[in-house]
């Protein structure tokens, strides 16, 4: 549910939702404003990310073991 929610906000708001998680170790910071300046990519890729946990979640069982 995680990577559905996430990819949700990356689609919706790409520049702030990458922003918010420009905090910690500067590679990482770096890393985060790169996404911020390509929010085409972005998007695209949070897109994927949502598509991927909706796959992963349609594979779960319907009920617990």
């Amino acid at each position: 549910m995680f990577a559905i929610g996430d990819g949700v906000l990356g689609v919706l708001f790409p520049v702030q939702h990458s922003t918010r998680w420009d905090l910690g170790p500067k590679p990482w910071g770096a890393y985060m404003r790169w996404f911020a300046d390509h929010p085409g990519i972005t998007r695209a890729l949070s897109a994927a990310q949502i598509a991927a946990g909706v796959a992963c979640a349609a594979r779960l069982p319907s009920t617990p073991r």
